[in-house]
């Protein structure tokens, strides 16, 4: 990835931040944090991993509303931003919280079964 992709994608995902949590606060997704953001070199297209915590919904479906407002949030943020193109959002979940959390979750037994024998 080029320089000026890797600061635009830094760029994006701090202004995407701020758009989130207030076009996305209504719809009761919880906490919803954007991980990462990777811009093509011709800052095309952006893929963007948020993670959602603190809701009761399922990941897809969360998914699935923040996709349903794609054309809002990139208004947004191309309100935001200074680009002569704004780059098509591409939305994916990442669960690396999750996955940390089932790992420390089992860590954590086997520290408990350890200390039982």
């Amino acid at each position: 990835m080029s320089i000026r992709a890797e600061k635009v994608s830094e760029e994006i995902k701090h202004k995407l931040a701020d758009v989130l949590s207030k076009d996305l606060a209504d719809q009761s997704l919880g906490l919803v944090t954007v991980t990462k953001v990777v811009t093509a070199n011709d800052l095309r297209v952006a893929k963007v991993f948020i993670s959602f915590l603190g809701n009761k919904e399922p990941a897809e479906k969360c998914l699935e509303k923040v996709n349903n407002r794609k054309k809002q949030i990139r208004m947004h943020l191309s309100s935001r931003l200074y680009l002569r193109y704004m780059p098509e959002l591409l939305f994916y979940h990442d669960d690396t919280a999750e996955y940390a959390s089932k790992i420390d979750e089992l860590i954590k037994q086997i520290h408990k079964d350890e200390k039982e024998e």
